[in-house]
């Protein structure tokens, strides 16, 4: 899918263009542009959320060994 993205300038263009292919920025963007429209109380919620599984991930990981 293609979509346009209004820029001030080219430089702006080329530089977005370069960060969206990096796969670790798209996928940044992707979930900041999930976040944006969660109120900030709930954006909250849902980074705890993703921190603790994180943790407890790792936790489980460390103890497997």
């Amino acid at each position: 899918m293609k979509t346009t993205i209004e820029v001030s300038d080219r430089k702006e263009a080329d530089l977005i263009k370069t960060a969206l292919d990096d796969p670790t920025t798209r996928a940044f963007v992707q979930v900041v542009g999930a976040l944006l429209p969660l109120t900030a109380r709930e954006r909250a919620r849902v980074m705890n959320f993703v921190s603790d599984k994180v943790d407890e991930d790792r936790e489980a990981a460390n103890n497997g060994n």
